[in-house]
């Protein structure tokens, strides 16, 4: 196992991966670009918090670590702009 696979936030965000997947199905259609998007941001989180624990300082860490809690607040939203 991965030193990032032990992590709690890396496990919590595979589960929002998959959720994000079952959100994409009930997107109405003419939202390609929004369906495009939370696919893109829900697999950057998890990809973010690997790269960022493999980083050697903690400085260089935590710009991954923001970078996907960004990703994160950015599927909190994509949702809302279908309505």
């Amino acid at each position: 196992m991965m030193s990032h696979e032990k992590l709690d936030v890396y496990k919590a965000s595979i589960k929002f991966l998959s959720l994000s997947r079952r959100v994409i199905k009930k997107i109405p259609k003419g939202n390609a670009d929004i369906v495009d998007q939370l696919k893109r941001a829900s697999r950057s989180i998890p990809l973010l918090i690997a790269e960022g624990v493999g980083k050697a300082t903690p400085a260089h860490q935590a710009r991954y670590f923001t970078d996907a809690r960004g990703s994160a607040l950015e599927c909190a939203a994509l949702p809302r702009c279908t309505e």
